[in-house]
This record gives structure tokens, C-alpha cells and sequence, in this order.
């Protein structure tokens, strides 16, 4: 397999949005690990800043930085300081995004919105504002997160699985302008993580902590593989989607989800 730091290649580099918690997080610590010089982008500075200081300690090479995906000069503004820092953007990963739940008679039109805004707004604004210097890479790669719920129905989530169902069409989409031009586009669609955002919103239900291990369990339920996932494997899987290992890739939507949409 080919590293992503081969003999014949300088260090990449790799823009991650959402990068300061959760999956963002994973993905951006597994870049570093791999080679690669990581632009850590999150709208909590302090975390982004925080990651990147950490990253740096233990040797490898990060920027920590402000953006807000909603805002095109952020993201623009995000991409003009990566290309300051290195010279060059190899891969960008548009990970940032917002869980809003309910059902479409129970949700407001500000949290559709809100998920639209976020979660399928900043991956094109994410997304446009890195292509033109993925076009210059030698192996340009884009990942979005999308989600198993953008893929098939399920309750409680609709203005949720509209944005990710977006980021799923997005993907191909860009997947089928680019390709020809050496960029390729993909996506992971995880399932169930457990990060601190998910545990946030558990917590936010439960009375106490029996009811907390409760809910969690019932999640846990529908799956195949009776646990939840891991942001460390996602990130497993972006780094592959985002390295030379999937060279012959583009276009696909790899769900990373103990199972749950071929098995349930």
C-alpha cells in the first residue's frame, strides 16, 4: 500500500472541519499520525487551537484555526490560511455538522433550517472553497461525513436525514464533475458514535443516570454489532477514502455501521 507520505511526494495536507470534538477529532489525530500536516478548523477556536497545540507536542505538524461553515468568507478565509501555512491543500475533509431531532410536524422552521444550513451548506461552502487547490494536487481528495440517515428513513430525525441526504447527493455529484480531473469524491455514512455531542443528547432526555444507560441501550438494540461505534473507527475509514489506498474510489458512500442497514 502506498503511504500518504511516499518517497516521491512532499507532506500533504489535510483541512478537517468540526475537527475539535468527536469524529473531527479522530480524524484529524489519525491524519497526524499518518504524515500528514493537519489544518484543525472547528467554531470552538479554543478546542481546534487546543487539538493542534497537542498534535504539535507529540511531533507532528497542525494548525489550529476558527470556522464557521455557514459563512463563506470563514470557510474562504479557512482555505486562503491553510495554503499560507503549507502551500498547498491535498485533502479536506467537510466533517462539521448539527444533530436536530424530531419530526416534521414537531420541528420548527428555524431547526430545519439550522440543519440544512450546517450540515449541507457548509459541506458545498466546504467544499468549493478547496476544490480549485485539490485541482493542483497530484492526489486530490475530498470526504464528507454524511450518515446512515441520509440513506434510509428513520424516525424522528427528518430535517437530519434531508441535510445528510444533501451531503449523500453532493458527494456523487461531485464525485461524477471531478473525476476526469483527478480529484476524487467520497463519503462515510457512520451509524451510532458515541461522542461527546451523542452522550450530550442522551443526557439531555434522561432523568438520571439509569435512564441515561437506558436510552444508550436501546440504541445499542437496533445493531448487528450490539455496541456503539468509535470516532477512532471512522476515522479509519476516512483516512483510507482521503490516501492513495482508494485510488480507484469515487463516488461512494461507505456506511460504517455495525451492520445496521444490510442486517437489521
Amino acid at each position: 500500500m502506498t503511504s500518504l507520505n511516499d518517497a516521491t511526494s512532499d507532506q500533504r495536507t489535510a483541512i478537517v472541519t468540526g475537527a475539535a470534538s468527536g469524529i473531527g477529532r479522530a480524524i484529524a489525530q489519525r491524519f497526524a499520525t499518518e504524515g500528514m500536516a493537519v489544518v484543525c478548523a472547528d467554531l470552538n477556536a479554543a478546542g481546534a487551537v487546543k487539538l493542534a497545540a497537542d498534535l504539535s507536542a507529540a511531533g507532528h505538524r497542525a494548525l489550529g484555526i476558527a470556522v464557521e461553515v455557514t459563512d463563506e468568507a470563514s470557510v474562504a478565509a479557512m482555505a486562503a490560511r491553510a495554503l499560507e501555512w503549507t502551500g498547498r491543500i491535498d485533502t479536506a475533509v467537510a466533517n462539521a455538522g448539527v444533530m436536530v431531532e424530531g419530526d416534521i410536524l414537531s420541528i420548527s422552521l428555524a431547526e430545519w433550517n439550522r440543519a440544512l444550513q450546517i450540515n449541507a451548506t457548509g459541506a458545498f461552502l466546504t467544499a468549493r472553497a478547496v476544490l480549485p487547490h485539490l485541482l493542483a494536487s497530484p492526489a486530490g481528495t475530498l470526504v464528507f461525513t454524511a450518515s446512515t440517515v441520509g440513506l434510509v428513513g428513520m424516525k424522528g430525525t427528518a430535517a437530519y436525514s434531508a441535510s445528510k441526504g444533501a451531503v449523500v447527493a453532493l458527494t456523487r455529484q461531485l464525485a461524477a464533475d471531478f473525476a476526469s480531473r483527478g480529484v476524487r469524491v467520497n463519503a462515510v455514512a457512520p451509524g451510532a458514535i458515541r461522542t461527546p455531542l451523542s452522550e450530550s443528547q442522551f443526557r439531555a432526555r434522561a432523568a438520571d443516570d439509569a435512564e441515561f444507560e437506558s436510552l444508550l441501550q436501546q440504541v445499542i438494540g437496533r445493531y448487528p454489532i450490539s455496541r456503539w461505534g468509535t470516532p477512532k473507527e471512522i476515522a479509519e475509514i476516512v483516512l483510507f477514502l482521503a490516501s492513495d489506498r482508494s485510488s480507484w474510489m469515487t463516488g461512494q458512500i461507505i456506511p460504517v455501521d455495525g451492520g445496521l442497514l444490510e442486517l437489521r
